[in-house]
Order: C-alpha cells, then structure tokens, then sequence
C-alpha cells in the first residue's frame, strides 16, 4: 500500500505518526524529499528555508558532490526536487521497476529479428547533405498537405508527386542517417497539421535503416508510415485534435480512421499489401491492448512495428500541437519505459542506438548551469556530445558561442557534463530562462559556409 500511495501521489504516515520520507507536491513534476533521501543527480528547486542561508545558487541546483548533499543537510530537513531534471529518489524508481516489470512479464515474448547495423555504410558528412535533404524534407511536407486536403475534399490523390521526394530522402537516409535526425530536431518551420505523418515516415525509416531493412521493405514502410493516418482526413476534426479524453462515442468515431485510410488507399492499386498492412495495424500495440482487433506481438506485420514506434515518437515530441515541445531525449526516456509493454524491447533499443542518448539537434543543460545544442555523437563517450554552448550559466545567450568535445581531456571544460535535456518553457507553457533558444534557430549554422546556389552548392 506505501508503494501504491506513492506512485498516486498521494502523502503518507507510518505508524509511528512519522511523515514519510517523500510526498509529492502540487506540480507534477516537484517531490518533496528528506535529506536523508538525497542522491548525487538531484535537482534540488525549493528549500525548507530560506536560500540567503544556504550557499547555494537561488532558483534550483544539481547535487553534484557528496559535500553538495552534506552541506544542504545541515541547512535543511525537506527539500523539493524536480523530477524532470534530475535524478529520482530510490522509491519512485522501485515503484516504477515493479509496476512495469509486472506489466512486461505479462507479454509473451516475441521472435527476434535479424539487425545487422553495418547493412548500410555512413556515405557523405551531414555539411554535404543538408541543404538538399532539408528542400526535399520541406516540399514533401507540402506536398503531402496538398493530397491531405484533397482527400478532406474527397478528390484523388497524386501518388507520383510524393514518390519522387521519398526516393531522395530514403537515399539521403542511406547516405547519413544523422543529417534527417539533425534536420527533423532542428526543423524552423510553422508545423502544418500533417507534418507530423511526414516525420513518423522519415523517423521509421530511420529507425528501419539503422536495422539492415532491405531497400524494397524501407520504401514501402516510408509510404505505408506516411499514409497511415490519412484517414484523419475524413473524420471531424474536432476528434483529430482534441485534448483530453475521448467518450465511448468519440473514440468509436476516432478508431474509423483506420477503416477510412484502408478504403482511400484500395483506389490505388500500386500500393501493394505491406503499405496496406501497416495501415490497418499502425495503432496496434505490443501488448495487445491496440485497435481495431487488439493485435499482440508477432501477429502484428513486422513494418506496422516500426511505423507504430515512430509515430508515438512524434507525438511525444509534440511538435505538432501548440503547446510546448518536448526533448528527443525525454521523448526516448518514456518510450523506453515501455518497452515490451507498448513495443518490441529491440526496436527501442535499435531508436536510441540511432538517435543516441541525447539526439543531435537538441538542447541539454550542463553542469556548469549553461545551455548547449548537441552537435555530434560520439561512439564511446554517448553521455559526452560534442556542442555548441550557446548562453552562459543565468542562460543568458553569448555572441561567442562556443564549440566543446565534452569528456575531451584536451580543452577547458572538461569538467563539464550533461546534466539533463533543456526545455525553455515548462508543461503549462510557462517560459523558463533562455525561453528565446529553440534548435531552429540554428539548422544551418554548423553546417559550414555556403558556395554557389541551389543543387550546385557545397559547404566548406
């Protein structure tokens, strides 16, 4: 009963009239926390007194040393910590452990399937393919926005006009995965409302190359993946977009888009059965508990996997919506969470192998207090991204913006660590310092100096 208390949020005493240790406070993300519970990681956002009595920074600070922990426990009893930025405190993990634990070992497990990495070697730098990737990325969105309306106006489809632009990205993809996931997180563009159908695609082919996927199977999850919600377009809109729970009624109506999808692709006969199957299984889940016919495991088409786990990518992102965007980093987090319970535990391993632990194109926080956007993996040092740091420790943005190799023993800050992703505004949408930074403001500007115009420039 403690652990189920705790993971409901709700305070507790033991019985001898103590309080426990750690109780949850008003925001979700803020738990009240015992020193004596303290662990190297936290981040610490309120004090039990006041901050002039303390040593520490006013507005929130990572523990970082063990003396962090001593010195605050001479200060304080209670402190409040933030859950989205730091470490979590040993109860919540347990909880978390066993309730999903639980939860796995009610899945039957499934076959494995062949991955072999090194199918498609790196061809070309991410600064050789940007500008044509980023063109082509940016007509298929509005290309694929133009057939959306056609389809909401009950009109044909061109197939042919999207063709073209997939067969470039899945090269480009071939080429360098990095530079579509590059692209893709720092993407500056307006989102239309079907943009996220063209981000799943690239986001599961992604995924698919990174697993050795023959050619002829990544095309045809590319199209399969990019059509599966096109169905969308025949339902009223208020289902598409609505926020919150869904009535009995309105979830019936919301699962018709599957039937609906089926029913505009059967007009287009050079769509063949994979693309069909991944429409009609792309919302059903690992552990059985999907629709429409609550498919489990291997009865699940092999691409509908992957385009399920790339379109639940997407929408923890949350670019599609108005509200605040979620880290690639925080977005992997809680589908790992998942894994074997909503998808195959290799597919999300294979997703943050790709993508690496914090993906390039994003922003985190380091130790020093500073914001940087990761610039480059490194094979052996993942915890260690090469970056641009872009404010100073009060997340102020700096002219000079720095390039660092993390964990690199030759260059000044190597003392510094990622401590957490960044988000510049917190769940209610509510701007936090450094509100101004956003990953699009930079797509080009690591890329290199510009020579020559259209297909016939290169960067140097």
């Amino acid at each position: 009963m403690p652990s189920m208390l705790w993971a409901m949020g709700i305070s507790g005493h033991s019985k001898s009239g103590k309080q426990s240790a750690s109780v949850r406070t008003a925001a979700d993300s803020l738990l009240r926390v015992n020193c004596s519970d303290l662990l190297l990681g936290m981040y610490i956002s309120e004090l039990d007194c006041a901050w002039s009595e303390t040593p520490f920074s006013v507005g929130g600070f990572h523990l970082k040393t063990a003396e962090d922990i001593e010195t605050l426990s001479k200060h304080c009893k209670f402190v409040s910590i933030d859950t989205n930025k730091g470490t979590l405190p040993r109860a919540v993990k347990l909880n978390q452990l066993t309730i999903l634990s639980s939860a796995r070992r009610a899945v039957p497990a499934s076959a494995s399937l062949k991955i072999n990495r090194a199918t498609y070697p790196v061809l070309y730098p991410i600064k050789q393919q940007i500008d044509k990737s980023y063109r082509c990325y940016a007509r298929l969105k509005q290309d694929f926005y133009t057939q959306a309306q056609a389809i909401r106006a009950v009109e044909e489809m061109d197939l042919s006009c999207l063709e073209k632009s997939i067969d470039v990205l899945i090269d480009e993809i071939v080429g360098n995965p990095q530079t579509l996931i590059w692209v893709l997180n720092t993407d500056p563009d307006a989102r239309r409302k079907t943009d996220y159908c063209v981000r799943a695609a690239i986001w599961a082919s992604i995924l698919a190359r990174q697993t050795g996927m023959i050619l002829a199977d990544l095309r045809a999850l590319f199209m399969g993946t990019l059509l599966a919600d096109i169905g969308m377009q025949l339902i009223p809109e208020r289902l598409v977009y609505k926020r919150g729970p869904f009535s009995k009624q309105e979830l019936s109506a919301y699962k018709r888009h599957v039937n609906l999808a089926l029913e505009v692709v059967a007009s287009y006969p050079q769509l063949d059965s994979r693309v069909t199957g991944i429409i009609r299984c792309h919302h059903e889940r690992h552990d059985g508990l999907g629709f429409p016919r609550g498919l489990r495991g291997e009865q699940i088409p092999v691409l509908a996997r992957f385009a399920n786990l790339a379109y639940c990518f997407e929408r923890l992102l949350k670019l599609d919506t108005d509200g605040p965007s979620s880290p690639p980093a925080k977005a992997l987090s809680r589908i790992y969470k998942q894994r074997v319970i909503k998808f195959p535990q290799q597919l999300v391993v294979e997703l943050i192998h790709v993508m690496g632990v914090y993906p390039l194109g994003s922003l985190v926080e380091l130790s020093s207090g500073e914001v940087a956007l990761v610039l480059e993996q490194k094979a052996q040092q993942k915890l260690s991204p090469k970056v641009a740091v872009l404010t100073d420790n009060n997340k102020s943005p700096i002219e000079a913006i720095q390039i660092v190799e993390l964990g690199s023993e030759d260059n000044a800050l190597e003392s510094r660590i990622v401590v957490s992703s960044y988000r510049n505004a917190d769940s209610s949408g509510k701007e936090k310092p450094g509100a101004s930074l956003k990953p699009g403001n930079y797509i080009f500007s690591f890329c290199g100096r510009k020579i020559g115009i259209g297909a016939l420039s290169l960067r140097l």
